[in-house]
């Protein structure tokens, strides 16, 4: 059962939800705070832009396998303890990836941090859900989703600052003093938020069980195929993350600094977009967005298709594009996951959980292909982005008129 969190003053509460929103940027410290560092990578272990590239999908593969089994776990033994280890782990992955003598290792390494930073991820949400309640909860998500979408601007920004003034390995040694931070905080701030009930069952079968419970939903082939398709699209996003670096730093000639602008710049939308699609839900169904979008996103992938063959030499084309990629796409996947979550037969937890592995690994597939010809062309990320968007349109347009599908109504969403 749970157990509510009693705060013994205001400022213990606000230091508890402090330490949720820290936990929810460990997507962006191990991914946007690394990429300014990814061609100095590349150079100092005399590597290609594909094997460097694998140390970000091993990454985003760990957050979803973090995400897939951590959470089941914490439901069977309680949050403190798998939040503790998982923030250990990640102090000391990170450490390690500073220390890596080569590409396989530091992959290996990427992926231990990136299976305890999805741990971070969905154990913050879940202890949010045990300790509060209605408005109250509403309110703390927020604050959890605000941090969220606000670190991928400050990340960039973080790992250029640090580049520029230190050796790559610094940008580890960070992240390793932000893991051991947290590690520090959540023992002295964070209580136990969740005891599971006793049902006579030994742990091993508990937490077994937990581990099982997401398998069924395979078996739901439409909700399987549509979080495939939001998956392609995450595999077109994914691949700007893994090519833009050397896309806009060696192609281009931007500086780590201008490049880190840009990124930020452009992961802003992320939060301007989140805005739009809230109001536009008031409007419209989830699933006329879903279309909208979709349609609407085919646009700028045609056009980045079009710069990866030209390669103009004013950069604003690309720049261009990639700005309502970014922007259309945050308004597909806010709508997209409703309409997605709407098929599921089984519980919430076991759907998020099937959801967040498809979607990280599908997309995780398509970034070590953004530099098999080499790390100044554009031809591999232009396919990718307008076929992942094309493929995901048909899939989509395909499955929602054989079913007929419609989205719960505005009064149950609001519920």
């Amino acid at each position: 059962m749970n157990q509510p969190f009693k705060s013994d003053s205001f400022w213990s509460r606000i230091t508890y939800i402090t330490v949720l929103a820290l936990l929810t940027a460990f997507g962006p410290v191990c991914t946007d705070v690394y990429l300014p560092c990814v061609p100095e990578i590349t150079v100092f272990f005399r590597s290609d832009p594909s094997a460097v590239q694998l140390t970000l999908t091993s990454c985003f593969l760990g957050i979803a396998c973090g995400q897939f089994f951590i959470g089941p776990l914490s439901d069977a033994v309680g949050r403190r303890g798998p939040i503790l280890i998982s923030l250990s782990l990640f102090a000391v992955s990170s450490v390690l990836c500073a220390f890596a003598t080569g590409i396989p290792m530091m992959v290996a390494c990427r992926f231990i941090q990136g299976v305890a930073g999805g741990g971070g991820l969905v154990l913050a949400r879940a202890m949010a859900v045990d300790v509060f309640r209605g408005s109250e909860l509403t309110r703390t998500m927020s604050v959890l989703m605000g941090i969220h979408s606000i670190a991928p601007v400050l990340g960039p920004l973080v790992g250029s600052l640090i580049i520029h003034y230190c050796p790559w390995e610094y940008i580890f040694f960070a992240m390793g003093a932000w893991g051991i931070l947290l590690t520090a905080l959540s023992f002295f701030k964070t209580p136990e938020t969740f005891v599971p009930e006793k049902t006579g069952e030994s742990t091993v079968h508990k937490i077994a069980g937990s581990m099982l419970a997401p398998l069924g939903e395979f078996r739901n082939r439409d909700f399987i195929i549509l979080v495939f398709a939001s998956g392609l699209m995450t595999a077109g996003f994914f691949g700007f993350l893994s090519s833009s670096p050397y896309l806009l730093q060696n192609t281009y000639g931007f500086t780590p600094g201008e490049y880190a602008l840009f990124f930020s710049l452009n992961s802003s939308l992320l939060v301007l977009a989140s805005f739009v699609t809230g109001f536009l839900t008031r409007k419209f169904s989830e699933r006329a967005i879903v279309k909208a979008s979709l349609m609407a996103i085919l646009l700028p992938a045609l056009e980045i298709f079009i710069v990866a063959l030209t390669v103009p030499a004013n950069p604003a084309w690309f720049l261009t594009g990639i700005m309502c990629y970014t922007f259309l796409s945050v308004l597909f996947n806010t709508a997209s996951f409703t309409v997605i979550m709407s098929l599921r037969k089984g519980k919430p937890g076991a759907a998020s959980g099937i959801f967040g592995v498809l979607v990280y690994t599908t997309g995780s597939l398509a970034m070590p292909l953004m530099g098999i010809m080499g790390d100044t062309s554009m031809i591999p990320f232009g396919i990718d982005i307008l076929v992942t968007a094309l493929c995901a349109f048909l899939i989509f347009m395909r499955v929602l008129g054989r079913t007929g599908l419609k989205t719960p109504e505005k009064s149950e969403s609001a519920a």
